[in-house]
C-alpha cells in the first residue's frame, strides 16, 4: 500500500511537473504575443500618423484653394470668349455658345456617354471622383514596379489631371488629384464633369497632321460630321482614342493614314470599347455586331 501511494505522489509530482512548465511556456508565449502586438501597433499608428501629415503637406495648396477658383480652373477651355462663367448653368453655355468647338448636350449623341462611361468609367455616376480599390491597385503596382499597370483613374481625375495638374507620375501629384477629384464632384454636378472632360480632352491628330483637342472637332476631324450624329461605331472607335491619343490616332503627323496594321491597333481598341458597352448594358447583342461590321476606315476623313 505505502508504495502504491509512493507510486502516486510521484506520478502526481511529474503531473504537476509537466503542468508548471506548460503554465511557463504558455505565459512566456502570451506576454512575447502582446509585446509583438503593441510593438505592431505603436509602429502602425506612428506610420499612419506620418502618413496623414506628409498627405496633408503634400496637398495643402489644393486644400486650400478656393471653390471659385477652382470652378475657374476646370472649365477653361481654349476658345471660351462667350462663355459667361458667372451663369451657374455651365451646361447651358455650351449649349448656345457660338464656338463650335464648344459643346454641351445638346449638340453630343447620347451614345458617347454611353461609351464614355462604360469604357472608362463604369461607375462614374455612383463614386465621389475617385475609386479607392482602383487606387489601391494602382499602389500596388507601383510597389511592385508591375510594367503591365492597369489605370485608376476616374474621369473626375482624368478632368483635374488634364485642367489643374500635370502627367508627371509622383505621390505629390497624385496626391493632389485625389484631393481635387473629390472636391470637384461637390461644384460641379456629374453632366458638368463629363461634358467639360469632353471639351478639353486630346483626341489625337487629324488628317492634316494637327492635333485636335474635344469631342466636337474629333468628329468633325475623323468623320466629317457633328458630334450629335455619331453612330455607335464611331463613337466607340473616338473614346477608344482616349487612352492613348497618339498611339491609336489613324493618322501619322502629316496627316497621311497610318498603315492598315497600325489602324487596325485602333479598330482593336474600338472592339474592346464595344464589348465594354455590352457587358454594361449599354447596347443589345444586335447593336453590337452591327457596330462590329461597320467600316471605320472607309469612313476617315483623308486630304
Amino acid at each position: 500500500m505505502e508504495n502504491q501511494t509512493h507510486e502516486n505522489n510521484v506520478h502526481n509530482h511529474l503531473h504537476n511537473s509537466k503542468f508548471s512548465k506548460f503554465e511557463i511556456i504558455y505565459k512566456k508565449l502570451k506576454h512575447l504575443f502582446i509585446g509583438l502586438f503593441a510593438i505592431f501597433a505603436c509602429t502602425f499608428i506612428i506610420l499612419l500618423a506620418i502618413s496623414v501629415f506628409y498627405f496633408q503637406s503634400l496637398t495643402d495648396e489644393s486644400v486650400n484653394m478656393s471653390d471659385n477658383e477652382l470652378r475657374t480652373k476646370l472649365l477653361s477651355i481654349a476658345g471660351n470668349q462667350d462663355i459667361n462663367y458667372n451663369n451657374k448653368h455651365i451646361l447651358a453655355e455650351y449649349n448656345k455658345s457660338t464656338n463650335s468647338l464648344i459643346v454641351g448636350p445638346k449638340h453630343v449623341n447620347s451614345n458617347v456617354i454611353k461609351v464614355l462611361t462604360s469604357s472608362e468609367d463604369s461607375l462614374f455616376f455612383y463614386h465621389n471622383g475617385i475609386l479607392p480599390k482602383a487606387i489601391i491597385r494602382a499602389v500596388g503596382q507601383d510597389i511592385f514596379n508591375t510594367e503591365a499597370a492597369t489605370g485608376g483613374s476616374t474621369i473626375t481625375q482624368q478632368l483635374v489631371k488634364n485642367q489643374l495638374l500635370t502627367n508627371e507620375k509622383t505621390y505629390n501629384r497624385k496626391a493632389n488629384e485625389l484631393i481635387l477629384s473629390m472636391r470637384t464632384e461637390k461644384i460641379l454636378t456629374k453632366d458638368e464633369i463629363i461634358y467639360t472632360y469632353l471639351n478639353i480632352v486630346p483626341f489625337g491628330r487629324d488628317y492634316n497632321g494637327s492635333d485636335i483637342t474635344g469631342i466636337a472637332s474629333a468628329s468633325y476631324s475623323l468623320f466629317g460630321k457633328a458630334a450629335t450624329n455619331l453612330n455607335i461605331a464611331e463613337s466607340a472607335y473616338l473614346i477608344g482614342l482616349l487612352q492613348s491619343p497618339y498611339y491609336y490616332t489613324p493618322y501619322d503627323t502629316d496627316g497621311s493614314l497610318k498603315s492598315d496594321a497600325q489602324i487596325q491597333i485602333g479598330l482593336d481598341r474600338q472592339h474592346y470599347v464595344l464589348k465594354r458597352m455590352l457587358v454594361e448594358g449599354e447596347i443589345t447583342a444586335y447593336d453590337f455586331k452591327k457596330a462590329e461590321k461597320y467600316d471605320i476606315k472607309q469612313h476617315l476623313m483623308t486630304k
